[in-house]
């Protein structure tokens, strides 16, 4: 039998619903156009990463802390008393908000006997972070204005907590060589 001979019956597909996956997720949801949109995206993020990474090493290097720990030392700073509280505020694990007190108690910058603060030269040390980071938003809140601002470090955090939730770094790993076999 052929073709012809059996009409269009033979060629048909049952209808069934197939989710959409990949770049036509994307597509429908508007989010971006096609492939050119998501590679512009892409750009844009590194650019931007590009020029933020040597702003937080200068940050870093000024007070001498990564910022990890300078998160830490805000949470006790605004009144954060427990490893538990600490870690529930920069958003860790309290293993490791443990292992940054201290560091930071190392450092003379908290004590926690009798209870977790700030000592003086922590507090130096947050105002001296304080003015650095004051200067980089006065330029950033320059260029897009002081709501936009706000919604960017809103998106920013929410695309950051995304990323570390779905493990897309270990994802691509394992999709882009399969893809780029097929």
């Amino acid at each position: 039998m052929t073709i012809e001979e059996t009409g269009t019956r033979a060629l048909a597909v049952p209808e069934r619903e197939v989710p959409l996956s990949g770049i036509a997720t994307v597509q429908t949801e508007q989010l971006i156009g096609d492939v050119g949109d998501a590679l512009r995206l892409l750009d844009a993020v590194e650019r931007v990463r590009g020029h933020a990474h040597p702003l937080i090493l200068g940050l870093q290097d000024a007070v001498g802390m990564k910022m990890p720990a300078a998160l830490v030392l805000s949470a006790i700073s605004n009144g954060r008393d427990s490893a538990a509280a600490v870690a529930e505020q920069v958003g860790t694990t309290t293993g490791e908000a443990e292992l940054a007190i201290a560091e930071l108690a190392g450092l003379g910058l908290v004590k926690s006997e009798p209870v977790l603060m700030v000592t003086g030269m922590g507090q130096a040390r947050l105002s001296q972070l304080d003015a650095l980071t004051v200067r980089v938003l006065d330029v950033i809140t320059g260029i897009l204005g002081p709501a936009d601002a706000a919604q960017l470090v809103r998106l920013l955090h929410t695309v950051a907590d995304g990323l570390e939730t779905a493990a897309v770094t270990a994802a691509v790993g394992q999709v882009v060589p399969q893809a780029l076999n097929n």
